[in-house]
């Protein structure tokens, strides 16, 4: 509800001591809170009246600090950080000097700080106007009775002086008063009648939350607690503790919030703490909700009890509601007109019932918003004071009608498409409420999480552990499917990089996200060898789309060069020339200026012919004529004779499979012979090193010439 601001905190805390320092010796009794962890260490005090404990110096300075009491802070703590707290309270020793003295010189105590000093926020004069009942119409109670008028299961816990349980309007209303708080007393008659006092029982007086019930508790922190214990869902507080922030309230306070107490306090009134811009506590602690004052024509500046004093306002408080000027009645026949933020925090405490009664599964923090929300804006009325009369005035028809249509429970999520048949999911994460949840879906499915979906509607009922429940639907849409256009660009020359994929999505849910099968993730893709190309398209709704795309190459292109005229003696001879692959027509290129496929009656001597495609693919070819036993010269590799690597860079390996030959000579292109050598009963032969060039290599048999391999050395 507010977040404690801790410098400001400080500046008040030392404000707030050197009040209490000008002012200790008007103060009878003193009290101070304290850890005592090790149990030996609590005294006891026995018949003449003295402490007894295992620890000397806390016996010492109970002594001289005339300590008549040790008790525990919080008997009804259930915490761990609570249950040690103890009040050490003298009757001699102001209250400055006793935190310093137990601060500083007694081991024994930890955590010491000031108790707090349980005051009223208002006190009712006899100044009596019975006309003027305007609170309970500007809070447009009526609106919120045009719901409901309450429900006696919703209890309001008043922490406050005792209350008169035989006046007319509570007669009915409380279930319980605490054992100890005995004393009749005006304030806390008054306050609980404001919450939720009797209502149409010829009283002439209506209270905004009249059909619930009340609890009576004593005025401090640890009826707080033991309200909150009881499981009582409001608990109201008009009246202050000090003015100064202690952590073991704090722990107090968050402990009946967690326990789910919504806590409402009286913000004070003005001189409460030396000015009404100062923090007043407990309505400054955080989470509870402070309440200001206003009167009947949403103003705030109002005069009470002296010309100095006005009713708080600062960043702390969170709504305002009428409190100058209202009618009251703090006894059995006695009814006047008092101002006080203590009655303007009941009303709001009374409308918190009318809101559980039309909506009990809303949490602490709902409420806080429906009662902030709902409010009626009114810092244009007191410019003076703007920002620091909470989110404005209070609204109980418009709170009531709110909580009425509040959800408590609030639904995330995550919704994914029926990409393929049955493949929808629905992930809730619950907001609100109280855990642990169920999930009931209309298909029989339980839980948070459903799969295997196909495309439909599917509903689904959340129920807390409080019972709350929500009702709500989801839809599983079939996806727009992702389609896809292509344009390839295949390969011109085999063994070129030359490829590309260009594709278009044509259909599906933006934006898309592109993961090529080698790894490529963007749109188009290009420098493509042959091959198959795989891609996947996933688009905005996760779906996947696959589909692959083929390279396409022409084949190699292959030239044979064969040499035509079996006359051994022959002068001239014809080369032909067959090409294959490639993308034909072709063009060609002799380095004889011939551009012909075939040349006829050539002399003897090195050719060389460049064939070209359509695309701009070659091919080089090459031979050497060489007259007589020479002519049969074949580029190719013939079925008995094979040469490899060719061409090389090195050396070269000839094999045969023919065992009649029986000479092996290596020639070079000019027709000089290189090497010449006896292979009978050999099938191999491995080359020396040559130099870079053109070699034929001849094999023979009885100086006949069979075949002719030709050799590339690079």
């Amino acid at each position: 509800m507010k977040t404690l601001n801790l410098l400001k905190t400080l500046s008040f805390a030392i404000f707030f001591l050197s009040i209490f320092t000008a002012n200790a010796q008007d103060q009878p009794q003193a009290s101070i809170w304290a850890t005592i962890s090790n149990p030996s260490d609590v005294p006891f005090f026995d018949a003449k009246g003295q402490p007894i404990s295992n620890d000397l110096v806390l016996n010492e300075a109970i002594k001289e600090l005339g300590i008549i009491s040790v008790h525990r802070a919080f008997p009804s703590a259930r915490k761990a950080s609570l249950i040690n707290v103890f009040e050490l309270r003298s009757e001699t020793t102001n209250r400055v000097d006793l935190y310093a003295k137990l601060q500083n010189d007694v081991p024994a105590l930890s955590k010491v700080e000031y108790a707090p000093e349980y005051k009223t926020l208002a006190t009712p004069n006899d100044y009596i106007d019975t006309g003027a009942h305007y609170a309970i119409g500007l809070i447009n109670a009526q609106g919120a009775w045009d719901f409901t008028a309450g429900n006696q299961d919703i209890t309001i816990a008043i922490s406050d002086q005792s209350a008169d349980i035989t006046h007319t309007e509570l007669q009915s209303e409380v279930i319980y008063s605490a054992p100890g708080n005995t004393t009749s007393t005006t304030h806390g008659t008054a306050v609980a009648i404001v919450a939720a006092g009797g209502t149409n029982n010829d009283t002439l007086q209506s209270h905004i939350g009249y059909n619930s019930t009340l609890a009576l508790y004593n005025m401090n922190y640890d009826a707080v607690l033991e309200a909150s214990y009881a499981g009582y869902k409001v608990i109201n507080m008009s009246w202050t503790s000090g003015c100064e922030f202690n952590t073991y309230v704090q722990d107090v306070i968050n402990t009946a919030y967690d326990n789910g107490s919504f806590l409402v306090a009286a913000a004070g009134n003005g001189s409460t703490c030396g000015g009404a811009e100062n923090l007043v506590y407990p309505a400054s602690y955080e989470n509870v909700f402070s309440v200001t004052s206003i009167g009947p024509s949403d103003n705030h500046e109002q005069i009470i009890g002296n010309s100095a004093s006005t009713h708080q306002h600062n960043t702390s408080v969170d709504i305002c509601a009428p409190g100058y000027n209202v009618y009251v009645s703090p006894a059995p026949g006695w009814n006047l007109i008092a101002s006080g933020t203590s009655y303007a925090a009941p009303l709001v405490s009374g409308t918190v019932a009318l809101i559980l009664a039309v909506n009990p599964c809303l949490s602490n923090d709902d409420i806080e918003y429906i009662l902030k929300t709902s409010s009626v804006f009114v810092d244009d009325i007191n410019p003076d004071y703007a920002g620091l009369l909470g989110e404005g005035r209070l609204d109980a028809g418009a709170a009531v009608e709110m909580a009425l249509n509040f959800n408590v429970l609030a639904i995330d999520a995550n919704i994914s498409i029926a990409c393929q048949e049955d493949g929808g999911q629905v992930t809730l994460e619950v907001l609100g409420g109280n855990a642990p949840y169920q999930a009931l879906w209309s298909n029989g499915d339980q839980g948070l999480f459903i799969s295997n979906l196909s495309a439909g509607t599917y509903e689904v009922n959340i129920t807390d552990s409080m019972g709350c429940n929500l009702d709500t639907a989801f839809v599983i849409e079939e996806p727009t499917p992702i389609l896809i256009e292509e344009n390839i660009q295949h390969i011109n020359c085999h063994g070129a990089s030359t490829g590309a994929i260009d594709i278009t999505v044509i259909q599906g849910i933006p934006d898309f996200s592109y993961d090529w099968m080698h790894g490529a993730t963007t749109e188009d893709i290009d420098n493509l060898e042959a091959g198959t190309y795989r891609l996947a398209v996933t688009d905005g709704n996760g779906c996947i789309s696959y589909s692959s795309y083929e390279v396409l190459q022409p084949e190699e292109i292959h030239a044979n060069v064969e040499i035509e005229n079996p006359m051994t003696d022959a002068s001239y001879i014809d080369i032909n020339l067959t090409v294959e692959g490639g993308t034909a027509p072709y063009t060609y290129t002799w380095n004889t200026g011939d551009v012909s496929e075939d040349l006829y009656s050539v002399s003897e001597g090195f050719y060389q012919v460049t064939v070209m495609d359509i695309n701009g693919c070659s091919k080089e070819v090459h031979t050497n004529v060489i007259s007589n036993d020479l002519a049969h010269t074949n580029e190719l590799f013939s079925e008995i004779v094979k040469v490899y690597p060719n061409p090389t860079s090195e050396l070269a390996t000839v094999t045969w499979t023919n065992n009649n030959f029986n000479t092996l000579t290596i020639l070079n292109a000019s027709g000089q012979t290189i090497d010449h050598m006896d292979i009978a009963m050999q099938n191999s032969y491995q080359t020396k090193r040559l130099k870079p060039g053109i070699y034929f290599i001849n094999l023979s048999n009885q100086n006949q010439y069979a075949t002719t391999q030709k050799l590339v050395v690079q």
